[in-house]
Formats: C-alpha cells, structure tokens, sequence
C-alpha cells in the first residue's frame, strides 16, 4: 500500500512509526496548491490530507487514489459524491476537537454576555448586565460538541433546550436567551438561519456559534445585532486558519456588540494529535479491509 504525506504534518515519532507500519510512506514538505497536489497524487493509494486544497484538486485526480484520510471532522466542503463516482474513499476524524471546540465556544459565550473582553479594554463603567444563571440556551445540534456544552451550561445552571432536525426551530430560538450553535455544514444546514430566524429570537438575547459561517446569513446576522439582539460571537469556521483579512473576518471585525475569532476553536495541542492518531487509524483499518469513518 503506498501512502502518500501530501503537505507538512506534525506527526509525533509515534504516530510516524505506526504510519511507516502500514505501507511505503512518502512524505512530502510544505502546502502544495492544486497542481502541486495532484502531482503529490500520483501513484498514491492512499493520501493523509490536511490543509492541501483537496476539495478542489478530486475533480482532476486520475484513477488510482482509493482513500483520502483527513485528521478532522467536517466534510461540507467536498465533493463527496463526485469522490464517490471516482471510487475515493473519504475518512474522517469525528470528535477529535469535541472539547476543544466546546471549552472555546463556551470562553466565546462567557466573554460576550458578562463583556468580560469590553471590560479588559479599559471600556466605560459597566452597566448591570445579563449572567447565565437561570437562563435559557438553545443549543443547535445534539452531536458531541452539543452535547458537550450542553453539560456544561447544565452546570452553571442554565436550562439546556436541544434543536435537532425535525423539530420547530423557530419554537426553540423564541424561547432562547442563548442560541448556541453547534451544527455541521452539510446540504440541509447551509443558510438554516436567515431574516426569519434572526427576527425570531428574543430582544436582548445573544447568539453564538463554533460553526461554519455558511451556516448562517452574514447580512441578516448584522441587521439582528443592529436590531434585537443583544450580541454575537463567532469563530469563524469555513475562513482560513488564523485569516485575519478573509472576506467573512472582515465583515463582522469591529462591530462593538460582535466578538470575532478566525476559526481557531479547535487548535489544541490535545486536539490536533487526536485527529492525527484517528487519521492513522483510518489508514489502518482501510489496509485491513475494514474501512472505518468512511463520510461518502
């Protein structure tokens, strides 16, 4: 089985010993772009991705790449299908981040409803505000990152409302002094909130999110901030890594009632060697022949 290492991965000897185990491994150095990829592409079986444009590089790919293995859980992205027709396997690493992401969207949380990060910058004289003791969060999404800030506001003693498909989801932001959400992009979530669903939550509440940005409207989300909200904070998934000038960043950067991160929730030292140990454990149980967290 020859895998192939398309871009700079920090793997632990560990994990590089285990790799070097299950086949003729070929490392490759630095980002490629698309062109760079594909030629990285040949005459591999296997390919262990990361930050390599392969959502736009599965088109052009020639026969002969079986599995493409990621060290991360979203998938929204890819073409999945057209993988699919070319007989691409496509691995994910589901919870890899569960904690990482839950603990940031809570910091995210804490830090715009007491105005912990308008205070730290020597603001005006606080005013009395709103705490999450008693309140209501209605959290979108009951997978792992849900559930697991879901226990959590449990704990400061909030009551914990789940949305989850099938359910009235204007029902569940009408009755929420927190809408947290924790969805993954897919085909049935993209733009799930709009006007309506903005318009519908409560004066005063807030809304907060660990998601990808395509799953929200980026126009009605201002004009609710504006309006009846009372705040919003993101980090937003779906820009570059760290992005400061992506087009998204800079759309909502500034806006005094928005406390904005560029898709960082994840980066743990915990969370990306989770996602390289499951990413290897993929690749194992494909060599096997018991392909495991296949996404296509």
């Amino acid at each position: 089985m020859k895998i192939h290492v398309v871009e700079t991965l920090k793997l632990t000897p560990e994990q590089k010993i285990k790799l070097d185990k299950l086949g003729k491994v070929k490392y490759f150095e630095e980002l490629p772009d698309v062109n760079e990829l594909l030629k990285r592409s040949n005459g591999a079986d296997v390919l262990a991705v990361d930050f390599a444009p392969i959502d736009l590089a599965i088109h052009k790919m020639k026969p002969g790449v079986k599995l493409i293995s990621l060290p991360f859980t979203g998938v929204g992205f890819l073409p999945l299908k057209e993988a699919a027709t070319k007989n691409i396997k496509i691995a994910n690493s589901p919870g890899f981040s569960t904690e990482s992401v839950g603990e940031f969207g809570i910091g995210l949380m804490l830090a715009l409803v007491r105005k912990i990060y308008a205070f730290a910058r020597d603001e005006p004289k606080p005013q009395v505000e709103m705490c999450l003791y008693g309140k209501t969060i209605g959290i979108l999404g009951a997978g792992r990152i849900g559930t697991y800030v879901g226990k959590v506001a449990e704990a400061f003693g909030m009551t914990v409302i789940f949305w989850k498909r099938g359910d009235n989801l204007l029902e569940i932001l009408t009755k929420s002094d927190v809408v947290y959400c924790a969805l993954p992009l897919s085909e049935e979530t993209k733009g799930l909130l709009g006007k309506r669903e903005f318009t519908a939550m409560k004066k005063g509440a807030f809304f907060v999110t660990t998601s990808h940005n395509q799953i929200y409207d980026h126009d009605a989300l201002l004009r609710a901030v504006n309006s009846n909200l009372a705040g919003a904070a993101m980090d937003a998934e779906g820009t570059p890594e760290g992005d400061y000038n992506s087009v998204v960043y800079k759309k909502f950067k500034g806006h005094p009632k928005i406390l904005l991160t560029p898709h960082i929730a994840y980066k743990t030292e915990y969370a990306i060697k989770r996602g390289y140990d499951v990413m290897i454990d993929n690749i194992e149980a494909f060599v096997k022949g018991k392909p495991q967290n296949i996404v296509n």
